[in-house]
């Protein structure tokens, strides 16, 4: 296989994710600093909302991790300040945007 040939599979399997219906979503992830001693609670109510699909907790500059997917950037923008910043406890918010080519 040519290199230009595995980077464009790289590119479609990889970097841009798919729905259960086969629709192309975005995906973002969201560091997080919390008030200490609210990580548990911050960290549960991250985890409960629908579009989250993955969270853990961290040791070091970030309190937690958040992964989160939606059908466009703008979306994901959206959730992050209308629903994740809303949590109580959650002092600041680091969006990460995932590549889509």
């Amino acid at each position: 296989m040519y290199a230009s040939s595995l980077h464009s599979e790289y590119q479609s399997e990889q970097l841009i994710r798919k729905d259960v219906f086969g629709l192309y979503m975005s995906v973002g992830y969201v560091l997080v600093n919390v008030e200490p001693g609210s990580e548990v609670n911050v960290f549960d109510a991250a985890s409960s909302l629908s579009f989250v699909t993955d969270a853990n907790l961290l040791f070091g500059d970030h309190d937690l991790i958040v992964k989160l997917e939606a059908d466009n950037m703008g979306d994901i923008a959206r959730l992050v300040v209308e629903s994740i910043r809303a949590i109580p406890g959650v002092l600041n918010t680091k969006t990460l945007a995932c590549a889509e080519m």
